[in-house]
């Protein structure tokens, strides 16, 4: 579909290789902690506010700023929408909500587990739930507010946030249920997240500088 049709200039190709090499040597170093190569608990994928999450960070908070400068440049409330989408996975992250929140709903209603699903688990998918239908709501006031360009824009971060959701939720709950290859699953979930992140980021990038010189408004913007 040409709607959906990815092309990168040069130097945005360089930006996405660069973080997804990075994304890699976080791997690498993680696999040399589990290794005893590496001491510092910081190392792993798996820790909370370690290096990779920290990085990880840094590439969302990347993102919501270049979003930003788009709607300021250009009044597409789907952009807003999409900074709303991108906030939320980071303070999301940051504060461990939908941990803090699903165990709430936990003890609140009563959830019991199954499936091999622990109750927090069916907490955490709750308060997911919950904020996806709110975000995802506004979002669809954008879109159909949006022109054609503008939505073809987020047909692009649907794939990305479809990836996101893959690897932070499908794989997670999965490597909840299976009960052997916990380094492997830990692996594919962390690492999976960090290069989509890498992509979206690289993607932003694109939708600010790889723009054709034309008036500024939201309808002639047409990313190449």
């Amino acid at each position: 579909m040409p709607s959906l049709r990815w092309t990168f200039s040069y130097p945005i190709t360089t930006i996405i290789a660069l973080m997804m090499l990075s994304d890699v040597g976080f791997v690498l170093v993680h696999l040399a902690f589990k290794l005893d190569i590496v001491s510092h608990p910081h190392f792993s994928l798996t820790r909370d506010r370690g290096y990779a999450e920290v990085f990880q960070y840094l590439k969302i908070f990347w993102i919501v700023c270049l979003l930003g400068i788009l709607f300021i440049r250009f009044k597409a409330l789907v952009l807003v929408a999409w900074a709303m989408i991108f906030s939320y996975m980071l303070l999301d992250d940051s504060l461990q909500i939908h941990e803090s929140v699903g165990g709430y709903l936990v003890t609140m209603f009563d959830i019991q587990p199954a499936f091999r699903l622990r109750a927090q688990d069916f907490g955490e998918l709750l308060v997911t739930a919950i904020a996806g239908i709110v975000l995802l709501s506004f979002l669809m006031v954008g879109y159909l507010k949006a022109d054609k360009t503008f939505r073809e824009i987020s047909h692009r971060f649907l794939i990305i946030l479809a990836g996101i959701a893959f690897f932070g939720i499908v794989v997670d709950m999965v490597h909840s249920m299976v009960p052997w290859g916990y380094q492997l699953f830990s692996i594919i979930e962390d690492g999976g997240e960090m290069f989509i992140m890498s992509l979206a980021l690289g993607y932003s990038f694109h939708l600010l500088f790889e723009q054709r010189r034309q008036p500024v408004t939201q309808d002639t913007y047409k990313p190449t």
